[in-house]
C-alpha cells in the first residue's frame, strides 16, 4: 500500500465529500428540506448541535471508500475511480435511497434528486480517488 497516497486521498476525499455536500443539502436542496424542517428533519439548531456526528460519519465513509478502492486498484487513474464511483454510488446511494424512501415520508421528487447527485458525488470522489491514489510499483 501506498500510505502517502492513501492518507492524502483520505483527507481530500472527506474536504470534497464536505464541501459536495454543503453545495448539494444546503445550497441545491435547502429549499426543499424547509416543509420537512422540524418533522422528518430536525430543526436547523438541533442538526447544528449534532454535526459532530456527521464529520465521524463523513470521515470513516471516505477512509473505508479510499481503502476498498486501493483493494482493487489497477492503476488506471481516473478512468477507474470514475467506474468505481458509479459502484459504489449503485451501491450505496441507489439501494440506500430505495430502502429509506417507504419507511420515511419524503416527496418521490427528493428520492430521484437524492439519487441524482449522490450519484454525480460519489463518481466526483472516484475521480478524486483515482487521481491521487497509485499503488507502489514493485
Amino acid at each position: 500500500m501506498n500510505w502517502k497516497r492513501f492518507i492524502n486521498a483520505v483527507i481530500v476525499g472527506f474536504v470534497a465529500l464536505f464541501v459536495m455536500d454543503l453545495i448539494i443539502h444546503v445550497l441545491i436542496l435547502g429549499e426543499i428540506y424547509k416543509p420537512l424542517a422540524g418533522t422528518l428533519l430536525r430543526s436547523e439548531a438541533d442538526m447544528n448541535s449534532k454535526m459532530w456526528a456527521y464529520y465521524i460519519g463523513a470521515f470513516f465513509f471516505t477512509l473505508l471508500f479510499v481503502w476498498i478502492y486501493t483493494y482493487g486498484v489497477k492503476g488506471k487513474g481516473v478512468i477507474e475511480g470514475f467506474r468505481y464511483g458509479i459502484y459504489i454510488g449503485l451501491f450505496y446511494i441507489v439501494v440506500g435511497s430505495f430502502m429509506c424512501w417507504p419507511i420515511f415520508p419524503i416527496p418521490g421528487a427528493l428520492l430521484w434528486l437524492w439519487i441524482l447527485f449522490g450519484m454525480i458525488e460519489m463518481i466526483i470522489l472516484g475521480l478524486i480517488v483515482g487521481a491521487i491514489y497509485k499503488p507502489i510499483k514493485e
